[in-house]
């Protein structure tokens, strides 16, 4: 049921909507001029205002800007026999939901309305996961007592207090760093923590957009513009309208893909698969990847142009083992999150001392996210007061050595405690994957595994 505010100089027509729209649940009053609407917001407190554009004195496009500075949660759906589409244009830009076309039909306006209503649900319920991740991020933070960690605190700081009046007048951030240093949590920090938070966060992960539609996944395609295009779509581009599109692992993009992210940075303009005219797009880019976009930019598998526009604003996060004044701190901070997501369960446990010096031994080739991956097994599976180094299940020191020879013999180096084979074939992915400079491709060829198959263990290692 919603409160429903008639604005129209046809007094019958509004008293004929009137009962209609009570009959359809809805509590609904008219009244025939703007001034007389202005005066009852205060007092009917309506979710929804259907206003005239032609209204004796006070017009309807004025009185939908007095709509707006009073409330700009209440609904407003233009009506109009004599505006054009130019005019319904400048309405919805004012802030107008929808419009209609006199003569009107009372389906069609109980369908608007639920139409409007639908919104206003979305709408409240995308605030309410934006406030809450925004809440948790508040509490979050890229953790560290380390000078490095440090720094990039600062960088996140200083990019959050730059004022726009626009999202897309920030820079392009691009955010650099070895798989696991928590690239998308930065990424995270930065939208969360600036003046547009309340906008959308859409986050994509390039390897895995489908080849071949790349393009219409991030910018949109039109109905007919290849043979699946049944109708047309938007792109994540402009679901992240007024937001921040983060683009994480971007030396994955194509070269078509590439050539429209340039356009849509220094343009603010994109056009769909198949489209005839350019959209104006407001959203911010950041980027990240653990490839080295320099030399990808010798070899031409990624553009020059897009590269030097990307990195103007560039943070490279440091790995874990150049950050041994953090490792503890991190391993405690995810022990107790881990603790405190397991109600009933082992509850939060300390590290013995033997404990301690394995993590901060060890090389961590998967950096912070190996570190937090391995802390919630632990946690999982350990049985006494504190987390022994049994419970870690890790290799101290040195890794095992394996090497395959030319006669594919295998030549192994288990060490005095033995080898976990899953962190073997763990530690391979991330060695083939920084030889390959992040690309799967060449990863799984140097593995003698299908694209898919690599696909699904890096999936599964969280890698």
């Amino acid at each position: 049921m919603a409160q429903i505010l008639i604005i129209d100089d046809e007094i019958l027509l509004g008293r004929s909507l009137s009962r209609a729209l009570s009959q359809k649940s809805h509590e609904a009053s008219a009244v025939g001029t703007a001034e007389e609407g202005l005066s009852l917001l205060d007092k009917l407190l309506p979710d929804i205002v259907l206003l005239d554009m032609q209204l004796p004195g006070l017009s309807g496009l004025e009185a939908l800007k007095k709509i707006r500075e009073t409330d700009p949660n209440i609904l407003v759906i233009i009506v109009t026999a004599y505006g054009t589409i130019a005019s319904a244009v400048e309405a919805m830009k004012l802030g107008a939901i929808d419009f209609l076309r006199k003569p009107l039909d009372t389906d069609e306006v109980a369908i608007a309305i639920e139409r409007a209503l639908a919104h206003a649900r979305l709408a409240r319920t995308v605030s309410f996961y934006q406030k809450r991740e925004a809440e948790r991020l508040a509490e979050e933070e890229f953790l560290g007592e380390s000078s490095r960690a440090r720094e990039v605190r600062a960088f996140i700081k200083k990019l959050s207090e730059l004022v726009m009046v626009k999202v897309s007048e920030l820079p392009p951030v691009l955010v650099l760093g070895e798989t696991g240093t928590g690239k998308d949590l930065v990424a995270r920090l930065l939208h969360f923590k600036s003046a547009f938070s309340a906008a959308p966060f859409i986050e994509v992960n390039c390897p895995t957009l489908p080849r071949g539609l790349e393009e219409g996944e991030l910018f949109g395609y039109e109905k007919g513009a290849f043979t699946d295009a049944r109708q047309s779509k938007r792109g994540l581009a402009e679901v992240a309208e007024g937001g921040t599109l983060f683009l994480n692992e971007i030396g994955d993009l194509s070269s078509e893909s590439q050539a429209k992210l340039l356009r849509l940075i220094e343009q603010k303009k994109l056009r769909h698969v198949g489209g005839l005219r350019d959209l104006s797009i407001d959203v911010r880019i950041i980027a990240a990847t653990n490839r080295d976009l320099g030399q990808a930019v010798k070899t031409g598998q990624f553009r020059q142009d897009l590269f030097f526009r990307l990195n103007h604003v560039t943070l490279t996060l440091p790995p874990l083992r150049e950050r041994k004044k953090d490792i503890l701190l991190l391993a405690e901070h995810f022990l107790q999150k881990a603790a405190n997501k397991r109600p009933g369960g082992p509850g939060f446990k300390k590290l013995s001392e033997p404990s301690k010096k394995m993590l901060q031994d060890y090389a961590w080739p998967g950096n912070v996210r190996e570190l937090r991956q391995l802390l919630e097994r632990a946690l999982l599976f350990s049985s006494g007061g504190e987390i022994e180094p049994a419970d870690l299940r890790l290799q101290a020191g040195k890794p095992p050595l394996v090497a395959v020879g030319p006669n594919t013999a295998v030549k192994v180096e288990f060490g005095p405690d033995g080898i976990d084979i899953v962190e073997v074939e763990k530690q391979l992915i991330v060695r083939a994957l920084e030889e390959s400079e992040g690309n799967v491709s060449e990863a799984a060829r140097k593995l003698k595994l299908s694209r898919e198959a690599l696909r699904y263990r890096v999936q599964k290692f969280g890698l």
